[in-house]
This record gives C-alpha cells, sequence and structure tokens, in this order.
C-alpha cells in the first residue's frame, strides 16, 4: 500500500513539474517567425547581385567596362554596350546576370572600379519554377523608374557585311 500512494505522489509530482516548464513556456516569447509575413534580417549575407544607385540622380554607376565579365569565373554575366548619340561615350543598353550559375564569389563586386554592384542583403529566398526566372535584367528597375541614362539615345551598332561568296571555278565554257 505505501508503494502504491509513493506511486501515486511521483505521478502526480511529475505531472506539476510538466505543467510548470509549459506554463512557463507558454508565456515566455516565441523564437520562431511566421514565415513569409514576418522576414529574419540576415547580417553577412551575400544575397542576389544589384546595382547600387546613384544619391543624386537615382540611376546606376556602372560605366560598361567589362571588368565584371572578365573576373567572373562563372561566365554568369553579360553585357551590352553602345556608343551615345550625344557624347560618343559607352552607355550599358543591357546587363544580365544568370542566377543558376552565379556562385555568389563576390569577385565582380571586388573588381568594379566605380562601386557599382553590391550583394542585394534582403532577397534571400529567390525561387522559381523554371530556369528563365533566373537570368535577371539588372537595368529593369532602372527603366521602369525612367532614370537620365535609360533615356539616352544610342547609335545602332552597324550590322556586319553579309559574306560575299566568290563564285566556283570550274571548267570554263566556251
Amino acid at each position: 500500500m505505501i508503494s502504491y500512494l509513493k506511486n501515486i505522489f511521483t505521478g502526480f509530482w511529475s505531472l506539476l513539474v510538466g505543467m510548470a516548464i509549459t506554463l512557463r513556456y507558454a508565456v515566455k516569447k516565441p523564437v520562431t517567425l511566421i514565415y513569409p509575413k514576418e522576414r529574419l534580417t540576415i547580417k553577412r549575407f551575400k544575397g542576389p547581385i544589384a546595382f547600387t544607385t546613384d544619391q543624386k540622380t537615382g540611376d546606376h554607376l556602372c560605366i560598361a567596362c567589362n571588368a565584371c565579365i572578365k573576373v567572373c569565373p562563372s561566365r554568369c554575366m553579360s553585357l551590352e554596350a553602345q556608343k551615345s548619340a550625344v557624347d560618343g561615350k559607352r552607355v550599358l543598353t543591357d546587363f544580365k546576370v544568370n542566377y543558376m550559375l552565379c556562385s555568389l564569389c563576390s569577385l565582380c563586386i571586388d573588381v568594379c572600379p566605380t562601386d557599382a554592384l553590391k550583394h542585394d542583403d534582403p532577397n534571400y529566398d529567390m525561387v522559381s519554377l523554371t530556369q528563365k526566372d533566373l537570368v535577371m535584367d539588372l537595368l529593369e528597375p532602372f527603366r521602369a523608374k525612367g532614370t537620365p541614362l535609360t533615356k539616352i539615345p544610342t547609335i545602332p551598332a552597324p550590322k556586319p557585311a553579309a559574306a560575299i561568296t566568290p563564285e566556283p571555278k570550274g571548267p570554263a565554257s566556251a
């Protein structure tokens, strides 16, 4: 009979201890976030590549020098530049990054002479169902805003002349 009462007391004590732990965690601040409504700010995260903007004009700082293209080990970037019709300088007309290939190594950011590139910090959850969605045009936000560099008229590149094929030489007919 004593062991029976001892078992009841031990069970009741373990119930009280368990309820105390549950009550303690019930009144504590939760440690989880309700994602995607709440987002965690991550420090020192290398996110996707984006252009930095000039504070005065709101435009990008890229001068189309191709340094980022040359240093990229993944070969994930492409840019196109044309001559300006106004002053003959190079104007960036297209800049695309293929994030399926990008290893986020930051070499393009380190080599840029104008500090035009940066890691886009808040965008750490890039997902896609198709490969086409991961090839992004970095100039698209600037075109949508209509920034000054996107409004510069350019001289179209001359098309290569069609190769003239010589007529085959054969036996001369008289």
